[in-house]
């Protein structure tokens, strides 16, 4: 097995396969768009795959998802009319080798293909943001297989929130300026991945793709609000489910609408006076498929990062341990139930947090600490026992008043004899 330098045959090969090896020199130190781990996969891989249309590569040339790219040169031939697409092609050209390392993944595409792809895929975002009108529902633009039907559009919202459908925002943005003939601000070309116009922010902060977007303009500023809230050391316990928590005396309530009218952050949870205030949390499959890749976004955030939807979705798994605790949620409102049953609504948040890790700096340690305070007092122990054993359904009650009712009675009965017993004595 030895060769006649002397060296083991086996040593001789590792050592030319690291002469060889060079990815590290030649790869960024953390790119920024991963394909999403097999662990997050294994429990609906679905939920990470579009369902009618690829941006970037890792989902290209599909077959399923064809339909589509005669419409993604379309938007372009509207965009440029007349124009050449020169200008275009060689800001994406000049910048080829940065977008590709945003992936983490080597890209097979060669030069041309990778500039055509991302080209494409940059001006359909940029287009469709531009002519989406959420108030109007449909867009009335004459001839538009997109707008003209809702569940497409809808279809196209959900796809560009998914994380291995991403390219760079520096791609975007370079394209939108090359395109930008109205004097449009870049900010608000996003409003409709916020749902809402004045979700806007003052100033866009950095992001590496619409998803990572989204995912900090939505909830920085409840995450900073939530760490603030954490004033203490605390070790970490986790809450009881939300049935045992209302047995033991404690409230459910929907957030309220902010004064500004704006919905409250679904982050935005506190426990106040025996009360769980809680946003509403509306279940459907967008929703689902939407909370995952948010958490499949956090899973490849650094360790010191909040993870702030993989937090939020382990305090539902902690809340929500059986489909009578999704009941009493969406009997106080604070669920929306779109999936055909509470035993659905568990399923989905159970499935959520397998294999996710929460952030280092729990955002809900405070309230979970004030909730497992309320609930270890003698007195609420005492409640949540009486309620569970003796008045878990309608017919103990009505036994209870009755035997109270008789009881008293009985006592009321016993004092008259005592008092005629006492004057007869007299």
């Amino acid at each position: 097995m030895a060769e006649e330098s002397g060296k083991d045959e086996l040593s001789v090969n590792i050592d030319e396969m690291l002469h060889e090896f060079s990815y590290t020199a030649s790869r960024p130190s953390t790119p920024f768009i991963y394909r999403v781990t097999d662990s997050l996969r294994s429990t609906k891989e679905t939920e990470y795959d579009p369902i009618i249309i690829s941006i970037g590569p890792l989902h290209h040339g599909k077959h399923n998802l064809q339909a589509m790219e005669p419409l993604k040169m379309w938007y372009l031939k509207k965009l440029l009319g007349d124009s050449s697409v020169d200008s275009y092609v060689q800001a994406i050209r000049s910048n080829e080798q940065t977008a590709r390392d945003f992936y983490a993944e080597k890209i097979e595409l060669n030069t041309d293909e990778l500039v055509k792809m991302l080209l494409l895929d940059a001006i359909f975002i940029i287009q469709f943001l531009r002519e989406y009108d959420k108030e109007l529902g449909v867009q009335e633009s004459k001839g538009d297989p997109i707008f003209g039907f809702e569940h497409v559009k809808s279809h196209i919202l959900r796809d560009l929130m998914l994380f291995e459908n991403q390219i760079p925002m520096f791609i975007v943005r370079d394209l939108f300026q090359l395109s930008n003939h109205d004097n449009q601000e870049f900010k608000y070309l996003f409003w409709p991945l916020f749902q809402h116009r004045r979700d806007v922010p003052t100033v866009l902060p950095e992001a590496h793709h619409l998803l990572g977007l989204v995912h900090a303009v939505k909830f920085c500023s409840s995450v900073q609000q939530l760490l603030r809230r954490i004033d203490k050391p605390i070790e970490m316990e986790n809450i009881l489910s939300a049935t045992e928590l209302r047995a033991a005396g404690i409230l459910f309530k929907k957030n309220p609408e902010n004064e500004n009218g704006k919905d409250p952050s679904l982050l935005d949870i506190t426990f106040k006076n025996k009360t769980f205030c809680i946003a509403k949390l509306e279940m459907t499959d967008e929703m689902e498929s939407w909370l995952r890749n948010m958490i499949a976004y956090e899973f490849y955030l650094p360790r010191n990062k909040p993870k702030c939807i993989s937090d939020y979705a382990f305090f539902l798994k902690c809340l929500m341990c059986s489909s009578e605790d999704a009941e009493l949620l969406r009997h106080y409102g604070v669920i929306s139930n779109c999936l055909g049953g509470d035993a659905r609504v568990y399923e989905v948040i159970d499935r959520l947090m397998t294999n996710v890790f929460t952030s280092k700096k729990f955002l809900y340690l405070g309230v979970f600490d004030s909730i497992n305070n309320y609930s270890k007092r003698k007195r609420n122990r005492w409640f949540a026992v009486l309620r569970r054993h003796h008045f878990n359904n309608p017919w103990t009650v009505i036994s209870v008043v009755a035997a109270a009712v008789l009881l008293s009675v009985g006592i009321v009965q016993m004092v008259i004899a005592i008092l005629s017993f006492c004057k007869l004595s007299c």
